[in-house]
């Protein structure tokens, strides 16, 4: 009988992504980055199209901002550097966002479909306080690379 050892890391990849996303119909993408002093990733106008070769058009203005953090760190490293960005300003997004959804997007995929993440005690109290939803899109192994590529292009609608 042979005990076959497993090769670390192999077929262990994984990626994790995190976004801060506003949206709402009122929202003003321009003067909420005024505001803040932060440049979005994306930001988009409710009713302006997606692009010139397409005719649809977008459902709601939104502003977002991409973790600029590796995908291969963890999930939380993504959140902290997120939470510490905005936990100061949070007032002051209050005042200016008052009619919009508030949200913290994650997108995570492992390369052989297991595993997953934790969220410690003192991370999901920092969520919490902040007071807005925590939205996590898990990715099939298969769709790595067009994962990303989804939720990249899926954080800006909502």
């Amino acid at each position: 009988m042979s005990i076959v050892k497993p090769v670390p890391n192999e077929g262990n990849e994984k990626w994790s992504t995190a976004s801060f996303r506003i949206a709402g119909d009122a929202l003003r993408p321009d003067q909420f980055t005024a505001t803040l002093s932060l440049e979005p990733t994306q930001s988009g106008i409710k009713g302006e199209r997606f692009s010139t070769r397409h005719t649809a058009v977008r459902r709601t203005s939104f502003w977002l901002l991409k973790c600029p953090l590796s995908d291969s760190l963890p999930l939380t490293e993504h959140l902290e550097w997120l939470l510490n960005l905005f936990e100061p300003k949070m007032d002051l997004i209050n005042s200016i966002a008052e009619e919009s959804k508030i949200m913290l997007l994650c997108g995570f995929s492992s390369e052989n479909g297991q595993g997953g993440f934790t969220l410690d005690a003192k991370m999901l109290q920092r969520i919490a306080r902040l007071g807005v939803p925590l939205s996590i899109d898990l990715y099939p192994p298969q769709s790595s690379e067009s994962g990303r590529a989804d939720v990249a292009a899926s954080q800006g609608e909502g």
